[in-house]
């Protein structure tokens, strides 16, 4: 489909869910929607600094006729949808839906909000992300188990059975949390922990042992092993993720505790690959090594959780914040420039001056109440941030970079800040056009 026919019929679906949810609008109001709506998506990710950067003139030129091949007119847009009969326009020069285009409109927005709930009840869910950690466990049991059977390798064999238990506490955690029994499955996976602790810790000693008095057998099939445990860490990589990021969404415990289990998991098969890996040239000692310091991690990670257990059975509020996902405080971080550099944006383009409008107009880009596809998939780069309360933070370094002087009450936007905005924009649609 071509591309700009494509980014047409997708601002025909906005227009229609706009309307069908908020009612009547009029064409400024469309085309502010529209265009917050873009921002939010352009500002992620630039620096408030950003690199300094060339643009030759024929660049120039080429990102001058792309955007405005790609350019959206709004009424266009409306008045196509006219002459399709979707919509119409009233006394009050306000665009509202048509029979016709109420239809289509509902049946667009139900076939989103049925792949969202559909998205919810199999991946999004506390028990949804529990009952997929069950059917990964149970393939990488399996898969293990087979492997070393194949193999003969003892230490694969042993592996496939670890994930056999594993997949066993993670039933037990489903159920848990089906159930809302979070507690009980919490406490498995805890003891599961401790027990893997002890198992790593007594095969690492033992392995030194052997080494010391000569009676190590080598390790067979060790490129097998290397592949067998290289797929485990890939989805112990993606079972940490996952479980993190639905744990702290719904506050839970259980999916907690499982994501520091597979973070473990990391760490093991990254050992046992590691050992393969040296075992191939004659080295022996360094996975049993490595193994130690696992071991000793995981009985720290143990015990971390049973204090938070203990806690929450004494009915303390677990402070779910400390369990950062990687990259959450880089995503953290590019949120908040994009909210200075909506700032810097708004006081040039709508010349405003007092905290209380440009707060505002960060709730109108951020926070909007309905924001086409946005909404339903319940995401928005401003939920739960009091701008209000980080307004001085935000502004901060605007203020010690003279882009912004306060005057009594108000905020001026300096000769520089306008200068270093205009670079801003330049840069973003040099970027995406060229």
């Amino acid at each position: 489909m071509d591309r700009r026919k494509k980014m047409h019929g997708d601002i025909d679906k906005f227009i229609l869910m706009s309307l069908l949810k908020e009612g009547a609008l009029n064409l400024k109001t469309l085309e502010e929607k529209l265009n917050l709506t873009v921002n939010q998506f352009m500002l992620l990710g630039y620096s408030i600094v950003p690199a300094k950067f060339w643009i030759d003139e024929k660049h120039r030129r080429k990102e001058r006729k792309k955007r405005k091949k790609d350019e959206v007119d709004v009424e266009r847009e409306c008045n196509d949808l006219i002459e399709k009969k979707k919509i119409s326009l009233n006394q009050d020069e306000k665009y509202t839906l048509t029979e016709t285009g109420r239809e289509e409109a509902e049946k667009i927005t139900g076939e989103i909000e049925k792949s969202v709930r559909r998205l919810e009840k199999s991946i999004m869910s506390p028990s949804a992300a529990a009952k997929n950690t069950v059917i990964v466990d149970l393939f990488l049991a399996i898969m293990k188990l087979v492997a070393g059977f194949l193999s003969g390798s003892v230490g694969l064999i042993a592996d496939g059975a670890d994930a056999a238990i594993d997949t066993v506490s993670a039933t037990v955690v489903w159920i848990g949390i089906k159930f809302k029994k979070e507690f009980l499955g919490t406490l498995i996976i805890v003891t599961m922990m401790f027990v893997t602790a002890v198992s790593v810790g007594y095969e690492s000693i033992n392995k030194l042992i052997k080494l010391l008095i000569g009676g190590m057998s080598p390790l067979s099939m060790p490129y097998l092993v290397i592949l067998v445990e290289a797929v485990a860490l890939l989805f112990a990589v993606l079972l940490f993720f996952y479980q993190r990021f639905i744990g702290k969404k719904y506050g839970s415990l259980a999916l907690i505790s499982q994501s520091i289990d597979s973070k473990n998991h990391i760490y093991v098969a990254a050992s046992v690959i590691t050992g393969a890996i040296f075992s191939i040239f004659g080295i022996h000692f360094v996975d049993a090594l490595i193994g130690a310091y696992i071991a000793v991690r995981i009985f720290l990670d143990g015990f971390e959780l049973s204090k938070e257990i203990f806690s929450s059975m004494r009915g303390e509020e677990t402070d779910f914040n400390k369990y950062e996902m990687p990259l959450e405080k880089h995503w953290y971080l590019s949120k908040t420039e994009s909210f200075r550099i909506w700032i810097l944006y708004s006081m040039k383009k709508y010349g405003l001056t007092f905290e209380e409008e440009i707060i505002n107009s960060l709730k109108e880009a951020y926070q909007q109440e309905y924001i086409p596809l946005l909404s339903e998939f319940k995401f928005r780069f401003g939920e739960g941030i009091d701008f209000a309360e980080k307004f001085s933070e935000l502004t901060a370094p605007l203020l010690e970079n003279k882009w912004v002087i306060r005057e009594d009450d108000n905020l001026i936007l300096t000769q520089t800040g306008r200068d270093h905005v205009d670079k801003i924009f330049k840069r973003m649609r040099f970027h995406q056009n060229v």
